[in-house]
């Protein structure tokens, strides 16, 4: 039988806690070597914090392809936001015709209702 991937996911999940406290052992650990120590110590930084952003080279200081990542990562951060407010508005709409079909559907009946005891 072979699992889904959200079901293994689930299951890597359920064991951060334990994960994490080995990761803290090891770092602690005076008798661990130097090197696993500092890897223990990066990976607890990197789910913390996320991963150190890398720098890239070019000809002068890599400056530019600073710039165009820091604005790539805004434009990025505003489509977020912009299919967020999509998604929100979608649902709103969604709601407003289902409301509307309800209210059109129990105004009808009472109608019906009042034209017929009121015959």
């Amino acid at each position: 039988m072979s699992k889904t991937l959200t079901e293994i996911r689930s299951l890597a999940r359920s064991h951060t806690r334990t994960a994490i406290n080995v990761l803290v052992g090891v770092m602690r650990c005076k008798d661990a070597t130097p090197a696993a120590r500092v890897s223990a110590a990066n990976a607890i930084l990197d789910r913390g914090w996320g991963k150190a952003t890398q720098p890239l080279e070019s000809g002068d200081d890599g400056a530019l392809e600073l710039i165009h990542r820091i604005e790539l990562r805004a434009d990025f951060s505003h489509l977020r936001r912009w299919r967020k407010s999509v998604e929100q508005a979608q649902n709103y709409t969604f709601r407003a015709v289902i409301t509307i079909i309800v209210t059109g559907l129990l105004g009808a009946t009472w109608l019906g209702v009042k034209a017929a005891f009121g015959k």
